[in-house]
């Protein structure tokens, strides 16, 4: 019996040219994951209508998808740590594309849990080791490598609006599961290009010229609830736009356009953000991304029609352009640890987040939907303010 050999480079080190090949494959599994993520806050509102839930019931299933996609990934990191092949890499999609292209045909809410559970546990796979082979794949372009890959998910999960809105529009809710195609795709394409993934160093990095683990593991925390808050104020936008939408006495399909009207400008502000923070800091890059956010999102629940959809997608540049210098920045704080410190913070901050979301939702019932997001505005200034407890991971040519 002949046997195949599937001939694959190993990945670079540190000193090497980034492998483009590698990168865009990753971050074309990262679009394709996220879009499914993304079929769940514009289908609210049909699944409101179809089910009789509350708006509060609602939200809870934005919090369990947080759960099981987002607070999951810990777990999942440190599987990531000891398997070298990759196998999670290329599961993850295909469960996320299966399960959440099912959502329109759950008859019950218990039958929704269930989907979305399955779906984000597919979701919480992926992340962790995904993380781990684009930075071993980046070379020395780390920040450009992760942007790449960030923008990646950022544009999936927003353009996965306009994709579920138009299938379930043509043809019915109940038709969801016919976007089940680029999910399989995607996980036999990662097949073939992805190599073993070298186990990472266990060493200490150098902060500014020292090195100062105590005032890592302080960073590493302002880190996580500086991405936390950030990620509330995403996830609470990107819930309840569609309701507040809704109120407002705009069509369903208005409500995929505002989504991706927040999130096409988020998925180019992602890209930026690794450079503009190689140029100008980590820390000044976070700090004037999330300061930058703020009265935009006041605009955008200020302003109607164009003017507030212009807003928002500002607000989306701005906000989304730290997500990868996060990343970055915990990845430099500790590099033998990276697949445990990118899970803290692309995962346990956004899950967090995801919980917070049913209780956001219960406010809004009391004081308005309107009402609810100002606050969660305010709220976003905390983590401005933490940002300047933090040490700078990159050093800046003068």
């Amino acid at each position: 019996m002949n046997q195949i050999l599937i001939r694959r480079k190993p990945l670079p080190d540190s000193n090497d040219p980034m492998q483009t090949g590698r990168v865009l494959g990753l971050s074309m599994g990262h679009f394709i994951n996220d879009m499914y993520v993304g079929f769940l806050a514009p289908l609210l509102p049909l699944i409101i209508d179809k089910l009789g839930i509350s708006i509060t019931l609602a939200a809870g299933l934005m919090s369990i998808l947080s759960i099981f996609t987002s607070l999951a990934q810990p777990a999942f990191a440190f599987i990531a740590d000891k398997i070298r092949r990759p196998g999670m890499v290329i599961l993850g999609p295909l469960m996320t594309a299966i399960f959440f292209s099912a959502i329109g045909c759950a008859h019950s809410y218990a039958m929704l849990v269930v989907v979305i559970i399955l779906g984000g546990i597919g979701t919480a796979v992926f992340h962790p080791q995904a993380a781990a082979f684009v930075g071993k794949a980046s070379g020395r372009q780390s920040g450009l490598a992760m942007s790449i890959f960030v923008t990646g998910g950022s544009g999936g999960y927003y353009m996965g609006p306009v994709v579920i809105m138009s299938i379930v529009t043509w043809l019915g809710l109940e038709y969801s599961f016919v976007s089940i195609g680029p999910g399989v795709l995607i996980a036999a394409i990662l097949f073939f290009i992805l190599p073993k993934l070298p186990h990472a160093p266990n060493r200490h990095v150098h902060v500014h010229g020292h090195v100062a683990i105590p005032n890592q593991v302080r960073a590493i925390i302002f880190l996580y609830f500086i991405s936390m808050i950030r990620s509330f104020l995403i996830s609470g936008f990107n819930t309840f736009i569609p309701m507040y939408l809704k109120e407002q006495r705009y069509s369903p399909m208005m409500y995929a356009v505002a989504l991706t009207a927040f999130g096409i400008p988020g998925a180019v502000g992602s890209l930026f953000g690794g450079a503009l923070s190689d140029r100008f800091g980590r820390r000044t890059t976070i700090f004037a991304s999330i300061a930058l956010s703020l009265p935009f999102f006041g605009l955008f629940l200020a302003l109607d029609g164009l003017p507030s959809l212009v807003s928002l997608g500002v607000a989306g540049f701005a906000v989304f352009s730290s997500i990868p210098v996060v990343i970055i920045m915990a990845q430099e704080l500790y590099p033998g640890r990276v697949n445990v410190v990118s899970s803290l913070v692309m995962g346990l901050s956004w899950g967090v987040a995801g919980v917070l979301v049913t209780p956001l939702g219960a406010l809004a019932e009391r004081i308005g939907l309107g009402q609810a997001l100002t606050m969660l505005i305010f709220l976003g200034a905390i983590s401005c303010i933490l940002t300047l407890f933090l040490p700078e991971t990159k050093k800046v040519k003068k």
